[in-house]
């Protein structure tokens, strides 16, 4: 971290000073942060949390006994990453700046802000990656079950989800290295000179916009849409020739219900990040932009709520729409985690 000269941010920091003499022009913002960012994306963390942990109890005690399992069993984990990750970005935000000022925790908020959006980010793609991994079990288990023993196995997921670990941090590890921190001298507040890389147009068209958009949106959505209307398609072929439905079949067409409106949650949520990415490269510095008094203001939380939002609703769709699910959630609050496996199986093996 550079400290900076008070000769090569005097305007700058007289600029801030007079901010500090009025500050009612922020009471907007602060109430924006304070309600939509600490309050509304708080409550949705601490509901994502606990709904995530729940699946994680339920699918625990089974997920070597199914690739499916396993695969719901790690997404959760995943989204429980972003959530918390989040959790340390927007909750302290509007409390200090509501109870305490503006300024109040200024260098805490810019360092959570900037990094932990490229951490946050790296943990949703591990989940997309999941989400496929789950899609693409359903996918072969519905269209291609002769398959299913040698696509769907406990082993290959473990291996896929730690490769979509090492793979989604790698891809990502370069935005952490896209800004310097500066120190001002005068108000000892850190703020983010933007450095070579950044403004690159050759870096922000490949990487920022072309190769992040294919790995955060193109590539996971295609794949995920293909699936689901493949998946469908067979199911309904499937119920046009079985007109009456077993248990375990229609706990098949549940958790494919299940998938379907994960995988259009994901779609919507996910199209807000990928136009977050765009306003980076035509606003720089976003940080900036995204500010209050910068014409980005109120869309700066936007992107951060949505993929809380698709990190936090998965246990809401499996009570929804599985209803095997939604009694094991019942039993593991009665019975203290006693899942019956031969019920579990039903809702969720292959």
């Amino acid at each position: 971290m550079a400290t900076v000269s008070p000769q090569e941010y005097s305007t700058e920091s007289g600029i801030v000073m007079q901010q500090e003499l009025d500050l009612s022009k922020f009471d907007s913002c602060i109430l924006y942060y304070f309600i939509f960012g600490s309050c509304f994306g708080g409550f949705l963390i601490i509901i994502g949390l606990a709904g995530n942990g729940m699946t994680i109890a339920i699918m625990g005690r089974e997920r070597k006994k199914s690739a499916t399992i396993n695969c719901l069993f790690m997404l959760a984990i995943a989204d429980s990453l972003v959530l918390i990750t989040y959790g340390f970005m927007l909750i302290p935000v509007g409390i200090r700046k509501q109870f305490f000022g503006w300024w109040d925790g200024h260098n805490y908020n810019n360092i959570t802000m900037r990094y932990g959006t490229e951490i946050t980010r790296t943990f949703n793609q591990v989940s997309a990656f999941i989400t496929m991994l789950v899609t693409f079990q359903r996918y072969v288990s519905v269209c291609l079950p002769h398959r299913a023993k040698q696509l769907c196995s406990v082993r290959l997921v473990n291996i896929l989800t730690a490769v979509s670990y090492v793979v989604s941090i790698l891809f990502f590890l370069p935005n952490f290295f896209l800004y310097a921190i500066v120190e001002d001298s005068v108000t000892h507040r850190y703020r983010f000179i933007s450095q070579p890389l950044v403004r690159s147009s050759t870096f922000q068209i490949l990487y920022a916009t072309v190769a992040t958009g294919l790995m955060t949106y193109v590539i996971p959505v295609s794949n995920l849409s293909f699936m689901s209307i493949q998946i469908l398609r067979a199911m309904k072929t499937q119920s046009k020739v079985m007109q009456k439905s077993d248990d375990r079949t229609q706990a098949r067409k549940d958790l494919t219900l299940s998938s379907v409106a994960i995988v259009a949650l994901f779609i919507i949520c996910q199209s807000f990040d990928l136009v977050r990415r765009v306003l980076m490269w035509l606003y720089d510095p976003y940080t900036r932009a995204s500010r209050c008094g910068g014409e980005l203001q109120y869309f700066g939380f936007v992107p951060y709520i949505t993929m809380i939002i698709n990190s936090a609703s998965n246990f809401v769709i499996y009570v929804i729409l599985a209803k095997g699910f939604k009694k094991k959630v019942m039993r593991l609050l009665k019975r203290r985690n006693q899942v019956a496996p031969n019920e579990t199986t039903n809702m969720t093996t292959n």
